[in-house]
């Protein structure tokens, strides 16, 4: 355990990205539990390999957000959440329950969001006069927009064996920028797996490049007369564009959410419950990865 840090879990980032990584599995009732196994086997080696003091996970309410509300298009080019992906939720639901660690989801914001209001919750009122590290756990790069001095994103987008934390440095290695230019970078190139559009005809490296000379969206727009005549006149065709996209890439700090940092400190839990989950499940092999009972009642921590 590793004093005043907190792990803050991406839920449905990790999720998805684990009913599509993973074969079909099911436990002995048909039931199909891949993502359920997946996100289980992530959560597991977060707390091992981070040891955090406190814990807490971000989900995503199945509603429209305000994104969608700011741009009916946002995401829309996705198809609907697999029915066989909507049935697992309830059961990772439960895995967090038995492991009595909290879980936070508010209608209108996507876990990210959540996540983000929570570190911003921590931020503002120090555990006794000492700073908090927080870690987000996700395999979704936009929370890269977050990370500071106390703030680092722990990416399992490839996989939990090739998990890599980011702090300032490694964002600034990765893409040239700074992680509070990153939402100015994403104005520009857009993203497709959101489907925000961005500025039609700049890529990444001519976003990058932009960035990093002026600094921001404001200063590049700005400053168009410095700016070859082509790409000035796709900015100038596209500013709302470009503006709006910075708005639906920001990720929200003021989620309306009731967060206290004590309430999410690692605690004991139920073993033989846990055991019990995982053997309906069908997860033999995560059931080796408990800690003995022995070793939870001489401390206070999960793992």
């Amino acid at each position: 355990m590793i004093k005043n840090r907190l792990v803050l879990i991406d839920a449905f980032a990790l999720i998805y990205r684990a009913f599509h990584a993973i074969p079909p599995l099911t436990n002995k009732n048909g039931q199909l539990v891949n993502a359920v196994y997946g996100f289980t086997s992530a959560l597991l080696s977060a707390i091992k390999d981070l040891e955090p003091k406190y814990l807490a996970v971000g989900i995503d309410i199945s509603k429209p957000t305000l994104r969608h509300k700011e741009f009916k298009d946002y995401k829309a080019h996705r198809p609907p959440t697999p029915k066989e992906l909507k049935a697992q939720i309830p059961y990772v639901k439960e895995v967090l329950k038995t492991f009595n660690i909290p879980f936070f989801g508010v209608e209108g914001y996507e876990g990210e969001d959540v996540i983000a209001t929570i570190v911003a919750k921590v931020k503002s009122k120090k555990k006794k006069g000492k700073t908090i590290e927080s870690i987000i756990v996700t395999g979704d790069l936009d929370t890269l927009q977050l990370v500071d001095k106390n703030t680092k994103v722990y990416s399992m987008a490839r996989g939990i064996n090739n998990a890599v934390m980011y702090d300032i440095a490694k964002v600034k290695e990765r893409y040239g920028l700074t992680p509070s230019q990153f939402v100015d970078f994403k104005a520009l190139k857009g993203d497709p797996s959101d489907n925000i559009p961005g500025v039609p005809g700049i890529g990444e490296k001519s976003a990058s490049k932009l960035i990093t000379e002026f600094k921001n969206l404001e200063n590049i727009y700005q400053n168009l007369e410095k700016i070859s005549q082509k790409t000035a006149t796709l900015l100038k065709d596209n500013k709302e564009q470009a503006f709006l996209s910075r708005k639906l890439s920001k990720i929200v700090t003021n989620v309306p959410l009731d967060f206290k940092l004590e309430n999410s400190r690692i605690h004991d839990y139920n073993q033989k419950e846990v055991i019990k989950l995982f053997e309906q499940f069908g997860f033999k092999s995560l059931i080796k990865r408990l800690p003995d009972s022995k070793d939870i009642a001489k401390q206070e921590k999960l793992f």
